[in-house]
């Protein structure tokens, strides 16, 4: 069994980099997926509310491209703005 009887000073770092590194991720990860559901929603409220189920189609596909481009490239929710602004625009415009 391990011992804690051990407690980390502030001399000791520990793996202080890898649990900053797993955060930075966790939250990068977290804006995309928050912006990627934005997306969603607004398509969802195109196909439904609107009619306009080819338009939300292309604008899921291009969302999905755009959040998984954006990820890699570290641009994070950054990529997926134009979307969110088209999408919204198409939504309020669209009748």
């Amino acid at each position: 069994m391990a011992s804690h009887d051990h407690a980390v000073t502030a001399d000791e770092s520990g793996d202080l980099a890898a649990h900053e590194s797993t955060y930075a991720a966790f939250v990068a990860l977290t804006e995309v997926a928050v912006a990627l559901l934005l997306c969603i929603v607004l398509c969802l409220v195109l196909w439904g509310l609107e009619g306009h189920g080819f338009v939300a189609l292309v604008g899921l596909i291009v969302a999905c491209a755009a959040a998984a481009i954006g990820s890699v490239a570290g641009y994070g929710w950054r990529a997926l703005t134009p979307i969110i602004f088209l999408l919204g625009l198409a939504s309020i415009v669209l009748k």
